[in-house]
């Protein structure tokens, strides 16, 4: 490495120079891919907590159609029961 550095100009003390830059290099590098795939999971969480919202939100919605559901059986029941009652005292 030496050799091929001095053979560009450069003193075996700039080679040092240049080692110190490639190794900066290299861990920017290292590092703006683990910013790359840190945004890629903030956004995988973030489209997660969505889904889930929207889980919470149709299960809220499940619940209150259950509900509904319940009280229009209780009405059908009641106005069974009302029409007996009635065609009984006729």
């Amino acid at each position: 490495m030496i050799y091929f550095l001095t053979a560009i100009g450069l003193t075996p003390g700039g080679s040092s120079t240049v080692h110190i830059h490639t190794q900066t290099i290299h861990r920017t590098t290292q590092l703006i891919q683990t910013i790359h795939r840190t945004t890629q999971l903030t956004q995988t969480i973030h489209r997660t907590t969505q889904l889930i919202q929207t889980i919470h939100r149709t299960t809220q919605l499940t619940q209150t159609i259950h509900r509904t559901t319940q009280l229009t059986q209780t009405i059908h029941r009641t106005t069974q029961l009302t029409q007996t009652i009635i065609e009984q005292h006729n």
